[in-house]
């Protein structure tokens, strides 16, 4: 299983991004694979799309994707907590961060810092450069 932040589906899902083509081609190299994201994620991306009028086409996509959302539940809280207090991330990389952990899964960002982080976990990080 991959889990996916959220950079990389507002990459996809916008054409004009410049990180655009490379999540396409992450993803088609990936396609095989499940593919996960928390509910927080979701609506991290979502942001953008709702602002512009286009909430419901980019709920479609993800749908059509076949993404798993996973939901952050309250038994999340503590790991959360401690997985911020020890990274220093902001709460939606930590929430990523912990999917990954907790779910023994691969990890897709553009985000360096996060990446790094997870790699140092020992998290296969695929999207950014670190490490590579």
């Amino acid at each position: 299983m991959i889990v996916l932040d959220a950079n990389v589906l507002i990459a996809l899902f916008d054409s004009s991004d410049a990180h655009h083509v490379r999540a396409e081609q992450l993803l088609d190299d990936h396609a095989d694979e499940l593919m996960s994201l928390s509910s927080l994620t979701l609506a991290e991306f979502l942001i953008r799309p709702t602002a512009a009028g286009r909430a419901t086409q980019a709920q479609t996509f993800i749908g059509n994707m076949g993404i798993v959302v996973s939901p952050v539940l309250g038994d999340d809280a503590a790991h959360l907590a401690q997985v911020r207090a020890e990274t220093g991330l902001k709460m939606p990389d930590a929430v990523v961060l912990w999917l990954a952990i907790s779910s023994h899964a691969a990890m897709m960002t553009f985000d360096d810092h996060l990446s790094e982080v997870a790699q140092g976990l020992g998290i296969k990080v695929l999207g950014t450069s670190i490490g590579l």
